[in-house]
């Protein structure tokens, strides 16, 4: 009886691995199809493909991460219809699934507070970004970046009021356009603006703190003393205001310092996985030298009224035709980075070519924005 019952327990356990085995096999080739749909831009089928081989093999390597990616494709920022919502709250819900079990996934992390941030998720986005800087387990430099964005709100919410048209009046001298600012009517809006000011420079202080040579802490810290000297003007102050402005000039120089030690060495980051059955683009390193076609930016009169200034620095992706498809300012004044990228999404670039074949190139375009 005991041999029967081995000779039993020794059937099933064959069984069990070739069934084990007949699944993987199938996860696989479900892999393989959902790889070849979203190379074709089919990313609903493809995520379905990759959604069964997690079924198929719970435990693949990054499945989920694929089924994330899939469902991020299908998400259109600033269309609000019902099915576009759901998109990106099923792409939100599958980035999380994989930071549930890989809680240092950059990638994923990075996803979510994207799709946060163009769901225009205000609460969940502050909410990720808080937990983020917060956590003593992220590396100094991770939490450096969420306080830092975390400012980028708060000079947001000030500049909003500050920059509106009836809170400040323009001054044409002969050699300089002065603007002066001026107490908003509802007073609701100055107080709230102050609050703003005031929690963002202890974000940016914490930023600082956290990673002394980040140019971007540097920069909105610069830019909070910037509001935070408006603010004052317009209380009448101008001896704080005066005061404030010492200060936005000093943090700003040391950011353009910082900057050109950063970038002087630029490209040798690294950028998110290639689309899955994708080989990963080349560093390039510092591209302006590589350009066909570099176009200008256009200096934003709101930039030059500020008198702001310097160097922005572009991380690009290049494809296979010498076409920028992807772009994002990593460094710079923040009311100068919009006009960079820009100008980065229209820059051409000769075909990089690695062992005969064309291939995509990732790196940074550098421009400079001088007052004249």
């Amino acid at each position: 009886m005991r041999r029967t019952f081995a000779a039993l327990a020794l059937v099933v356990a064959a069984a069990a691995a070739a069934f084990g085995q007949t699944n993987a096999g199938d996860a696989r080739r479900e892999l393989d199809e959902g790889a070849r749909a979203y190379r074709y831009g089919k990313f609903e089928e493809a995520e379905q493909h990759f959604r069964r081989a997690l079924e198929l093999d719970p435990e693949g390597k990054n499945t989920r991460v694929f089924i994330a990616r899939a469902a991020q494709q299908q998400y259109k920022p600033g269309v609000e219809t019902p099915e576009n919502v759901a998109a990106g709250e099923r792409a939100v819900a599958a980035y999380q699934e994989v930071l549930a079990r890989e809680p240092a996934n950059e990638d994923a992390y990075k996803a979510v507070a994207f799709l946060y941030g163009q769901m225009k998720q205000d609460d969940k986005l502050r909410e990720l970004l808080l937990s983020r800087a917060n956590d003593f387990n992220v590396p100094d430099e991770k939490r450096s970046e969420a306080f830092t964005l975390l400012a980028s709100k708060q000079w947001q919410c000030s500049y909003d009021v500050t920059e509106r048209k009836e809170n400040k009046a323009t001054e044409t001298q002969p050699d300089k356009v002065v603007i002066r600012y001026k107490m908003p009517a509802d007073s609701g809006d100055f107080m709230r603006a102050r609050e703003c000011v005031s929690l963002g420079l202890q974000f940016a202080e914490q930023a600082v703190s956290l990673a002394p040579k980040n140019p971007n802490a540097l920069s909105y810290k610069a830019n909070l003393l910037r509001e935070a000297a408006k603010l004052a003007e317009m209380e009448g102050d101008a001896g704080q205001s005066a005061e404030y402005n010492r200060q936005y000039g000093e943090a700003l120089e040391t950011q353009k310092r910082l900057a050109d030690e950063v970038y002087q060495v630029a490209g040798t980051g690294t950028r998110p996985d290639s689309a899955p059955g994708e080989p990963k683009p080349i560093q390039g390193g510092v591209l302006n030298g590589k350009a066909v076609s570099k176009p200008q930016p256009a200096y934003p009169p709101v930039a030059k009224a500020a008198r702001a200034s310097g160097t922005v620095t572009v991380r690009i992706l290049v494809d296979e035709d010498g076409r920028v498809i992807e772009a994002e300012a990593v460094g710079g004044h923040p009311l100068l980075q919009q006009a960079a990228v820009a100008a980065a999404r229209q820059a051409r670039f000769s075909p990089t070519l690695l062992s005969g074949q064309r291939v995509k190139v990732a790196g940074v375009v550098t421009y400079n924005f001088v007052l004249q």
